[in-house]
C-alpha cells in the first residue's frame, strides 16, 4: 500500500481515501496502524474514522483494522438510532408533499417509520404500506385509513413482501409513493437486500403519480448492492444538506430522468433545488 501522507484532508476527504485505501488492498483488509502512516494522521483519528465508517455501513471493523463492506445486516432498533436527526428532517419535509384526502403508497423503512407520524392528523388520507413499523405508528389514528398489503414478513426489518403484496400494489394507483432505499445510484435507481423487496419496489414505483424517495446523505453512494430498482419515470429525492456535492452532481447529470431534488436542514441552512 502506497499513499502519501496528508494530514490536511478534510474529515469527508480521508474517509474517502480510506475507502479507496481498502478497495486498492489485494488482501482485503488494513490495519489502523497502517492507515495511520497512509494519511499522516493519529490512530485516534484512524479509528474515529472507521467507526464512522462503519456506522454508515461502508466498511466492517476487524481486530485491529477494518475491510470493505458492510457483511451483515443491521436490525430495525439498530437503524433507528443511526443518523437520527436526518431522517427526521427528511421526514417532516417529505409529509408537506402529501395533502389531505390523498391515497398514499409507503414503502417500509426507518425513515418512512418517522414519515408516517407526520401524517397523523390529516385529513381523510389512505395509506397503504407493507412496513411494519409504518402500520404501529398510523394505528391509532383515525383520520387515517391502513391499508396492510400484506405478504411474508421479513423480521430483520419488518418488511411484509411476496405475492400478497405485489397483487395488492398492482390494483391500486397511488396519488404519492415514498420509497425507503439501502443506496441511491445515479444509473440504477435504489438498493433493497432482498430481490423480493427490489422487486416491490419496482412496481410500487409504477403505481404511483408521485415517486419520492427518502434516503439520508449516506445512502447517496453505490453500496455494492445486488438488487437495484430503477426509477423510469419522474421521481423526487429527499435527502439532508450533509449531502456530498458529488453523488447530487452525478444525480443531476446521469440520472435519466434527473430528479427533483430537496435538501433538508440539518447541519446548515435550508437549501432546496428543482431539478
Amino acid at each position: 500500500m502506497v499513499s502519501e501522507p496528508n494530514s490536511r484532508l478534510s474529515g469527508r476527504e480521508r474517509r474517502e481515501r480510506i475507502i479507496e485505501l481498502l478497495a486498492e488492498d489485494t488482501e482485503g483488509a488494513i490495519q489502523v496502524e497502517s492507515l495511520s502512516e497512509a494519511l499522516g494522521v493519529s490512530l485516534a483519528t484512524v479509528r474515529r474514522d472507521l467507526t464512522r465508517l462503519r456506522e454508515e455501513g461502508r466498511i466492517t471493523r476487524t481486530y485491529g483494522g477494518a475491510v470493505l463492506g458492510n457483511t451483515s445486516e443491521v436490525s430495525v432498533r439498530q437503524r433507528r438510532m443511526r443518523n437520527g436527526r436526518q431522517k427526521e428532517a427528511i421526514a417532516a419535509r417529505a409529509a408537506e408533499l402529501v395533502d389531505d384526502g390523498q391515497v398514499v403508497l409507503l414503502d417500509a423503512g426507518t425513515t418512512t417509520e418517522r414519515l408516517a407520524r407526520h401524517l397523523r392528523g390529516l385529513d381523510d388520507l389512505t395509506v397503504f404500506t407493507n412496513g411494519l413499523g409504518a402500520v404501529n405508528t398510523l394505528v391509532e389514528d383515525g383520520n387515517v385509513d391502513v391499508v396492510v398489503l400484506g405478504g411474508r414478513l421479513r423480521r430483520i426489518n419488518q418488511t411484509m413482501t411476496g405475492p400478497v403484496a405485489d397483487q395488492a400494489v398492482s390494483g391500486l394507483y397511488a396519488d404519492i409513493l415514498f420509497l425507503g432505499a439501502d443506496a441511491v445510484h445515479p444509473a440504477r435507481g435504489i438498493a433493497s437486500r432482498t430481490f423480493e423487496q427490489s422487486s416491490l419496489k419496482t412496481l410500487m414505483s409504477r403505481h404511483a403519480r408521485k415517486v419520492v424517495v427518502v434516503a439520508d446523505s449516506t445512502k447517496l453512494r453505490d453500496g455494492g448492492g445486488s438488487y437495484w430498482s430503477p426509477l423510469a419515470g419522474p421521481w423526487t429525492l429527499v435527502t439532508d444538506d450533509g449531502a456530498d456535492p458529488a453523488a447530487l452532481d452525478a444525480l443531476r447529470t446521469q440520472s435519466d430522468p434527473a430528479p427533483q431534488i430537496l435538501l433538508c436542514p440539518v447541519s446548515a441552512e435550508h437549501t432546496e433545488e428543482g431539478m
